[in-house]
């Protein structure tokens, strides 16, 4: 009811009975005034709650009481979707598995509906952030949202790699596990111009030891890598693609100085674990009977004082010449990132309109910005999209076009003749020659 029907209702009859009657007319230009009124305290009202507001400037206004600015491109439905997604996370603490994960799912279904896209194929099928995507779980390379804790990654000595991959016998080099359990160390040797015969890896700090009874051609590359990743320790070795896991030896409790002797050696070879923390490791090439490399590896196990000569920084009793390089060594292992976690989107399929332009990379950065927000102080948040891959795997080899011949491989002077230096009273004359 009109607030000039209200008012023409509490006046006698005989004034109201004609619409047109001047008492009307006047008493409606009061009424249009209070209803001129009334819409505005209605708008005010509206302007206070984010689900009503209708004008663009109202909105940020209540999104700078929360400190959540609006983004360039946001219009005012995609900015309303992003506030009150964050608004409810950050009402329930923000800083756990089940909210961020409610965030990223309601953030990313309501934006699908307002911009009329699909960026996560399945989102709008799922009836909770915690359930599984109904009609692609089926799909052997989907994978569904996520949010892991303490995600695991990969990393690679940097120590090595600023020595271009370059070791001589006795290299010695640190590396550093900064993750929250100990883990596993993998290893790609290759061979050196020179051949690389029975390379050996040692942690000197958990005294675990790995090698490989063999010797590696210039270009040839071994790996040295877990059976079964995340399952055992036992370690497979492949050169240049050929299996040759039973050439490999290791040894647990192994010191410096210590002989390497068969009943020493593991049932069945294991990689050697990185502790957390600061491990030392070194490189080195101890002979082995029947496996060629003379002049390329050593008969004994040095001493933990043995070095590589250098000027004023060894000691001239427990030092070696330099070799040179023995191999090319690549270390990796797969660390556990203590306070992290990882969203993980999936995103195989893009539809947008026609105009939408850049639209679903632009989601993606609210997307990461807003994460940024949603986690304990000292936490490392990361997002990342995993794009939907056919891969066809393939290996390519090549062989240098190199022959190096082995020390021992040369003449063994069996047509060379034996003669004296001549020498009164005991050589002949016809077999003597003088100097």
């Amino acid at each position: 009811m009109s607030h000039l029907q209200r008012m023409l209702d509490l006046l006698p009859p005989p004034y109201t009975v004609a619409p047109d009657s001047v008492v009307a007319g006047l008493l409606n230009v009061v009424a249009l005034e209070m209803d001129a009124l009334q819409e505005d305290l209605d708008l005010y009202q509206r302007s206070h709650w984010i689900g009503t507001v209708f004008r663009l400037r109202e909105a940020e206004k209540i999104g700078a009481l929360l400190g959540i600015r609006r983004l360039d491109w946001e219009d005012l439905p995609a900015y309303r979707e992003r506030l009150l997604a964050l608004i409810v996370s950050l009402r329930q603490g923000a800083i756990g598995p089940s909210e961020i994960r409610g965030f990223v799912f309601d953030y990313l279904s309501n934006i699908q509906r307002v911009l009329d896209s699909t960026y996560v194929p399945g989102l709008e099928f799922c009836p909770d952030a915690g359930a599984a995507y109904a009609p692609l779980a089926g799909h052997p390379r989907f994978r569904p949202l996520a949010v892991v804790e303490n995600p695991h990654r990969m990393r690679t000595s940097g120590t090595l790699q600023a020595n271009n991959g370059r070791v001589a016998y006795l290299f010695r080099w640190k590396e550093r596990n900064l993750g929250l359990d100990d883990t596993v160390a993998e290893f790609q040797v290759s061979g050196a111009i020179t051949r690389t015969p029975v390379p050996i890896l040692l942690n000197v700090t958990t005294g675990q030891l790995i090698g490989y009874k063999g010797r590696l051609r210039f270009g040839e590359t071994l790996e040295i890598r877990q059976q079964k990743p995340g399952v055992s320790n036992l370690a497979a070795a492949t050169l240049d693609g050929r299996d040759v896991t039973a050439a490999l030896f290791s040894v647990q409790g192994f010191h410096m100085g210590d002989s390497l002797s068969a009943g020493k050696a593991d049932p069945k070879p294991s990689l050697p674990s990185l502790a957390r923390g600061t491990n030392e490791w070194i490189f080195l090439a101890i002979g082995i009977y029947d496996i060629p490399g003379l002049d390329r590896f050593f008969f004994a196990m040095p001493d933990d004082q043995l070095r590589e000569g250098a000027f004023d920084e060894t000691r001239f009793d427990h030092s070696l010449f330099p070799s040179g390089t023995a191999a090319q060594l690549r270390m990796t292992w797969m660390e556990t990132e203590p306070a992290s976690f990882e969203v993980r989107v999936p995103r195989y399929i893009v539809v947008a309109p026609d105009d939408a332009g850049s639209r679903h990379e632009q989601v993606a950065d609210a997307l990461r910005g807003s994460i940024g927000r949603l986690h304990a102080a000292g936490v490392r948040a990361v997002v990342t999209f995993e794009p939907f891959i056919e891969e066809q795997r393939q290996e390519t080899r090549f062989r240098v076009g190199i022959i190096t011949l082995d020390p021992e491989d040369g003449p063994a002077g069996e047509g060379d003749r034996f003669v004296l230096g001549g020498r009164f009273g005991d050589s002949a004359l016809g077999g003597s020659r003088f100097e």
